[in-house]
């Protein structure tokens, strides 16, 4: 594993937190090259996209210290060390959501929903490339097998093998990444988007919830420890998802339908 990619004098970067931020920073630049196929305001989702991220921060360092409570609680002097512990996926999610869409609630110019799907790819390769971060620094492991994708961690006895959790999230991600890419082109095969409902997004959350609850059951810190609160987070919001994606299918259908009938009639 290589924890410290670089260190020159007082100064070290970590690797966890350059692949991260790498992979958030090549989100915010591939949601902006969107905008235009959504037709979304410029200015004002610049705008909210730059507080989403700064919400989607705390949110997920929030995540982390309601994840281990005790710990904090135990050493306080913690939570303000950013090298000790890392960033939860979910409450990265939580975080942007909820800015997100109070900030389109402000603005009747930025359709929340289509905001969504413009971010919803770029939010998954997020998580591709981030979690390489995770398994070169070699936090969020799994839990102790003997199977052909076993990884050595340096932590550990030299006889321990595990499983490289990190991967499974990292080639899932990918996975979703290339079906929501898929749907979307499908979508505009027949021409743009006809209603301001989000299709991309409930989605990729679905399937992002899914996801997780399957490679949580090989992670050392996962369901094999019982289900932790991201997880209760996880499953509150998935029937929502369900529900969002099925409103989101008949609008857009209804539209479609509605754009037919005007061109019959023409």
């Amino acid at each position: 594993m290589f924890p410290v990619l670089l260190k020159v004098g007082p100064i070290t970067l970590d690797t966890y937190y350059v692949f991260w931020m790498l992979a958030l920073s090549l989100a915010m630049l591939w949601s902006v090259r969107r905008f235009g196929l959504y037709g979304v305001d410029d200015d004002e989702a610049r705008r909210v996209i730059g507080w989403a991220f700064f919400a989607m921060l705390l949110g997920a360092r929030a995540f982390e210290y309601i994840w281990n409570f005790r710990a904090y609680y135990d050493h306080p002097s913690l939570i303000l060390d950013l090298r000790r512990g890392g960033l939860s996926e979910v409450g990265a999610f939580t975080g942007a959501f909820l800015a997100a869409f109070i900030l389109c609630r402000r603005n009747p110019k930025l359709p929340f929903q289509r905001l969504c799907d413009v971010v919803a790819p770029p939010a998954v390769l997020t998580m591709a490339l981030g979690r390489w971060g995770c398994f070169f620094n070699g936090c969020c492991t799994g839990i102790p097998t003997t199977s052909c994708f076993a990884v050595h961690f340096p932590y550990d006895p030299v006889s321990v093998m595990r499983h490289p959790t990190q991967i499974y999230y990292s080639v899932a991600s990918a996975l979703i990444l290339l079906t929501l890419l898929f749907v979307e082109r499908r979508l505009f095969r027949s021409g743009a988007r006809r209603s301001q409902g989000a299709l991309l997004a409930p989605l990729g959350l679905i399937l992002y919830s899914l996801m997780r609850f399957s490679v949580d059951i090989f992670r050392a810190e996962g369901l094999s420890k019982g289900i932790g609160f991201s997880h209760w987070v996880l499953l509150a919001a998935l029937p929502l998802e369900i529900l969002w994606l099925f409103f989101s299918l008949r609008s857009e259908r209804a539209a479609r339908l509605r754009m037919g009938e005007g061109r019959a009639s023409a």
